[in-house]
Parts: structure tokens; sequence; C-alpha cells
């Protein structure tokens, strides 16, 4: 399903006209968790660039690793043409059924969705006039909303009425893109 979802995405706005780059996250697709975005320019140093990333696992060590993060973000490059260093804000969102970090080595997983916002700081460096290298990092907070369940039993194992809540300050992004000029 994540799958079909990124390729939908990718083909919905490769068909947009005006300056547009898609970009391939090659750290994050080489670990297992394709990421695919599309950035049009909106002018000579602003953007707008919106990336999808999910996971091809179904499990991991046991427990359940399905999620989707769909993040726009708008860019303000320090060069014309969408090229050199950036900083960006953007506000995401994901579904996710998984095991949360901090419960890691118990039988307990999580289901449910968040929602994120906060900074990217990056670096676009052109190759040639269609293809491009980025390197990225990004943070801020993340809001959950999700149901505790233990997977011997599949009984939830936290007593929220109808969802538990959490939030952090995290990274959360990062990478390196190959871009592609389309």
């Amino acid at each position: 399903m994540n799958r079909f979802l990124v390729v939908c995405f990718v083909l919905f706005f490769s068909s947009v006209v005006g300056q547009q780059r898609v970009h391939v996250n090659a750290a994050t697709t080489l670990l297992g968790f394709p990421s695919v975005g599309y950035e049009k320019g909106l002018g000579k140093r602003f953007s707008f660039h919106v990336d999808a990333i999910g996971s091809t696992f179904n499990r991991y060590h046991n427990m359940p690793l399905k999620f989707l993060i769909i993040t726009p973000e708008i860019r303000y490059y320090s060069k014309p043409e969408l090229t050199g260093f950036y900083v960006g804000g953007h506000l995401g969102g994901s579904t996710f059924h998984l095991q949360k970090y901090n419960y890691a080595n118990s039988n307990y997983y999580q289901k449910g969705y968040n929602y994120m916002a906060g900074i990217s700081i990056g670096y676009v460096y052109a190759l040639s006039d269609k293809f491009a290298l980025e390197g990225f990092v990004g943070g801020g907070t993340i809001q959950s909303f999700y149901k505790g369940y233990d997977s011997t039993t599949g009984v939830r194992y936290e007593d929220a009425d109808k969802f538990n809540k959490s939030g952090e300050w995290l990274p959360y992004r990062g990478g390196v893109n190959l871009i592609w000029k389309i």
C-alpha cells in the first residue's frame, strides 16, 4: 500500500508544469525505507517541497514496522535557481504501526498517527543541468496519538480512554538526495 501511494504521489506531481525536481533519498532507500519527493520553484529563491517515506518491512525483530510519513515544506535558498544552502519550515504527518524507540526490548508496540512541525537545513549542489545532490537534516516537535498493545496477547497495555499521547522534540529528517530536474 505504501509503495502504491508513493508512485501515485510522484506521477501526480510530475504532471504539474514549471520548474520541478524529483528527489530520491539514497540513504533511507538503501536502508529499506524509500523516500521520494517533489519540489516546485516558487521564484528564484523559494520552493515548495513535499516528500513521502515509508517502510518496506512489515516486521522487524518480531515487532510491527509499518509507517508512511508525508512532509510538505516551504524552502528559502541562499542562491538563485534553487541551489546552495537552504532553510525550510514544514508541517507533516504520519500513520504508524510499530514499536517506538523507548519500548525496545519489550513486548509492546504502538499503532496510531502523529503530526510534526519543524525546520530543515540543507545544501543543494548542482552536478549538471539535470542532476544535483542534496544533503539535509531536520527536526522539531512530534505529537503522537496512539494505542499501545502487548504483542503476545494483543491487548492494550495502557489505560488511556481513547488514545495515549506523547510529544517529543527530536531530529527526524535527514539524508542524501539525488535530484533530477524534469
